[in-house]
């Protein structure tokens, strides 16, 4: 399965599988997850770049917790990261995956039709 973080195509597990110490995080409610991705990026600004394994996780719970989303944006507001989502085609996810494989820079494209297009929910 495929989810975008931020500008990065990440792919997610088939299964939940949290780091041990972190199960509890799946009992979380879906606001306290993305909450979660806030703590996060404070701690690791670049996150889907520099931690690719716990990226991996997270978009697999985010997954598990919003359904109908696939993607993820975090950037700082009001001095904390603060995390939104987007509904994204698989066809699109599938092309960006593609293009980023193949060394492609994918941000751009995808703050156009992802982050700026309106997308957001």
């Amino acid at each position: 399965m495929l989810f975008l973080l931020n500008t990065v195509i990440v792919k997610t597990q088939l299964t939940l599988e949290l780091p041990p110490g972190l199960e509890a995080l799946a009992q979380l409610t879906p606001a306290a997850v993305l909450n979660a991705g806030g703590e996060l990026y404070g701690k690791h600004p670049r996150l889907e770049h520099d931690q690719p394994d716990i990226a991996r996780w997270y978009c697999t719970l985010l997954q598990h917790k919003f359904p109908t989303a696939g993607a993820a944006h975090f950037a700082v507001a009001g001095g904390r990261y603060v995390g939104r989502l987007a509904e994204v085609p698989l066809p699109h996810l599938v092309r960006f995956l593609s293009l980023q494989e193949h060394g492609t820079d994918i941000g751009h494209e995808v703050y156009q039709v992802i982050w700026s297009g309106g997308k957001a929910a």
